[in-house]
């Protein structure tokens, strides 16, 4: 979804070039330049910024992304593509977010063969399979990852003498 800033510009801009609408100009013809401008802003923005570098190495280009016609993000891909969740926490540790994918023994088998980060996003766009294969590879990775922390805590407690909770 386009930044909000960027969204209001454009539909300020449509107004404003609506109401000098010349001969020959339609209205249609205007919103696609005024979204073609927020989409080049929001490239600009996009490749400027200091935060997010692990989701503009998988997703480089704003306007693919959001034209991808293909791919239903949910809650496990987001917290992948973002970095955050139970990724964050493991990847943390390792101080890169390439550990758990490409080089952790644990799931190298799982992951198969796996782009790197620059070519990920297109081969998961390429075809369906890609998309479902590489988003339940994450969510399984995901769920494995939050059992292994789980049970961390729960020896933790008990050699500290805490009761364990009732799962």
């Amino acid at each position: 979804m386009i930044p909000v800033d960027i969204l209001a510009t454009e539909m300020r801009e449509i107004y404003l070039a609506r109401a000098e609408m010349g001969n020959g100009v339609t209205v249609d013809a205007i919103r696609r330049a005024e979204r073609q401008a927020s989409l080049v802003t929001w490239q600009v923005r996009w490749d400027s910024a200091t935060n997010g570098r692990w989701t503009h190495q998988l997703i480089p280009k704003v306007e693919e992304w959001l034209n991808r016609g293909r791919g239903e993000v949910n809650f496990h891909l987001t917290q992948f593509l973002t970095g955050h969740g139970g990724f964050r926490k493991y990847l943390h540790k390792y101080r890169q977010y390439l550990h758990v994918l490409y080089y952790c023994t644990r799931y190298r088998g799982r992951a198969g063969v796996v782009p790197p980060p620059k070519n990920l996003m297109a081969f998961m766009l390429a075809t369906e399979d890609n998309w479902s294969s590489t988003s339940q590879l994450i969510i399984g990775i995901q769920r494995d990852l939050r059992r292994c922390e789980r049970e961390r805590r729960e020896r933790s407690d008990a050699l500290k003498g805490q009761p364990v909770p009732a799962k």
